[in-house]
């Protein structure tokens, strides 16, 4: 059965980046094969599940084709502490009858990140 491996995400600002996915989700840097260009593989509960590509860009990232990752977390208090601890902005929202909070977090570069709770 096909299931989400993991996101890449491009960044002009690498330790910013990490910085900000350390803090919401408790990630830890770790190995990375030895590609041509520079980057990063953020491992949550011992797997890359982040990867992350230092690029050169002018702006933020733009909004588009992909709005969002999700990530679960199943307790309100420690996403929405994560989420402050961030310094960025949040906004809180549910998946209308499904039982499931879900707090939105604007990061870095424009990047957006959801953390989703039972309520």
């Amino acid at each position: 059965m096909p299931r989400l491996d993991h996101v890449n995400i491009h960044t002009r600002d690498a330790a910013r980046m990490i910085d900000f996915f350390k803090t919401l989700l408790g990630v830890q840097e770790g190995e990375r094969p030895p590609f041509d260009t520079p980057g990063h593989w953020l491992y949550l509960e011992g797997h890359p599940a982040i990867h992350l590509n230092v690029v050169e860009r002018e702006a933020d990232f733009p909004q588009g084709m992909l709005n969002h990752a999700a990530f679960a977390f199943f307790d309100h208090d420690d996403a929405v502490r994560r989420a402050q601890a961030t310094g960025y902005r949040l906004e809180h929202d549910e998946i209308p009858g499904a039982g499931i909070g879900q707090v939105f977090v604007y990061g870095p570069e424009g990047i957006r990140i959801e953390l989703q709770y039972r309520q």
